[in-house]
């Protein structure tokens, strides 16, 4: 595709796509704290059955990605998979929250796991043509961070929606749950609810974006490959360094916010001790930061390279959100209570920190697609969707290995199923914030170091793409 500019009907449509990714990031935050602590199974459970899970979708990330790329049809390379994933998407999301009647133990964990297992196939067969067809539609510089831009907007829309109707509609506090984030029914009518928005918005983002699969460039690379071929794939593309760069420092930076997301309410119940009312505080906080923080850090990367802005949010990130968790411990933060307590709260841990954090997910985005040009001129190849298979993956490292880490810090400190957060003793509270504030702390550095060896700025891409339109040239005059 060349470097045109996208229209905002065009990236209204294709934007919409990602709301329901956003539902699923905040729905899993509580799944993981409905499945502990009101149904009663063991953290740890929970994150090894996430753990196998993310093991195995490595797998159908590539596969899709590689099939993607070589697909062939009427609706192009990346429409089919978005048209046929649609609905089990939504279908499956309701069913991970509703439990059939007296099932318990080890049932239950397989109820889980077996519904995870297929969410996250159907979910990667929409996901990542979805990606790949953002990078493709559009090889300008600028361009890709603004489509990027657009998919976090609306992925924040409905991960905060979403978050705002669960705690203000369904988990109200009642009398017969005071502490309504432990009321089991409340979570079944919102997976309802979710899945009938889940569902609308992937249908209408693949109709209305569908003319896109006539304007694209078709493959080069012939039918569905093989095992073999995917792997080839991948190994190509590991080769980038630029690729390798993003690629683990997506991981490692999903990795430590997907304990910290599966962690949060468990911190904000046993170590903050807050009701769901400011929980709802909080999370206006942090999606303000992040409606803040977008168009900001898209301005700044018109200004300089995108890595020096992932770099920029994530230290921002880091910083305000792990130095109250050191400060309450050492006895630095006002008293529970205290009229500061709560805004000061919200304003580091929820509004600062997740402006930070705004950075990364487009500018993850825009790297990712500029690598697909670098790869076309090493190559001769088109491969968006082995590329931003990784993206993918990096993603559901959020809902694999992160709720891995939060299951074994659960474990660890000693908070059992169903416990009462008056009765968790200090001790435990604090070994609590001290491992949620160690593990982001280090898996953030390893994020940082390895964005700052990605080398393919505004310069170099400007230079790829023009080495790649004199190939065309000469292609045509031949």
């Amino acid at each position: 595709m060349s470097e045109r500019s996208v229209s905002r009907r065009e990236l209204f449509w294709y934007a919409a796509g990602s709301v329901p990714g956003g539902i699923g990031v905040l729905a899993w935050n509580y799944l993981v704290f409905y499945y502990n602590q009101v149904l009663g199974i063991s953290g740890l459970m929970i994150g090894l059955g996430a753990l196998f899970v993310s093991l195995f979708d490595a797998v159908t990330d590539l596969a899709v990605g590689s099939a993607s790329d070589r697909t062939r049809s009427r609706w192009g390379r990346r429409h089919p998979y978005l048209f046929l994933a649609a609905v089990p998407s939504a279908m499956t999301f309701y069913l991970m929250f509703w439990v059939p009647a007296g099932l318990s133990g080890s049932g239950l964990l397989v109820w889980l796991l077996a519904l995870h297992l297929f969410k996250r196939v159907v979910d990667t067969c929409y996901s990542v043509p979805y990606l790949a067809l953002g990078a493709e539609i559009s090889r300008g510089h600028e361009e890709r961070t603004r489509i990027a831009t657009w998919r976090a907007v609306f992925f924040n829309i409905g991960r905060s929606t979403a978050g705002a109707l669960l705690l203000l509609v369904f988990l109200r506090p009642t009398e017969a749950y005071p502490d309504g984030q432990l009321n089991p029914a409340g979570y079944v009518d919102f997976a309802a609810w979710m899945s009938v928005v889940i569902a609308v918005h992937l249908l209408l983002s693949a109709w209305q974006t569908r003319k896109w699969s006539s304007q694209l460039a078709a493959s080069a690379q012939g039918a569905v490959g093989s095992l073999r071929e995917m792997g080839a794939d991948l190994r190509g593309v590991m080769r980038h360094r630029p690729f390798r760069s993003v690629l683990f420092g997506s991981i490692s930076r999903h990795m430590a916010w997907g304990m910290s997301d599966a962690l949060g309410i468990f911190m904000m119940t046993f170590f903050w001790r807050i009701d769901t009312e400011v929980m709802f505080l909080w999370g206006v906080g942090m999606f303000s930061g992040m409606f803040a923080g977008l168009p900001f850090w898209r301005w700044v990367a018109g200004r300089i390279d995108k890595r020096a802005v992932a770099i920029l949010g994530d230290v921002t990130y880091l910083f305000f959100f792990c130095v109250p968790y050191l400060l309450r411990i050492a006895g630095c933060w006002p008293e529970e209570g205290s009229a500061a307590y709560v805004p000061l709260y919200v304003l580091t841990t929820g509004l600062l920190a997740h402006f930070g954090i705004a950075a990364s997910g487009p500018m993850v985005g825009s790297m990712l697609g500029d690598v697909t040009d670098y790869d076309e001129l090493e190559t001769g190849q088109r491969r968006e969707g082995v590329i931003f298979a990784a993206e993918s993956f990096s993603w559901k490292a959020l809902t694999g290995l992160g709720p891995l880490l939060a299951g074994l810090v659960i474990d660890w400190v000693g908070i059992s199923d169903a416990s009462d957060p008056a009765g968790v003793p200090d001790a435990t509270v604090t070994a609590l914030g001290l491992a949620q504030g160690g593990v982001m702390f280090v898996f953030f550095v390893f994020a940082i170091f390895f964005i700052s060896r990605y080398d393919l700025g505004r310069a170099r891409h400007a230079a790829v793409l023009a080495a790649l339109e004199s190939r065309a040239a000469e292609g045509g005059a031949r």
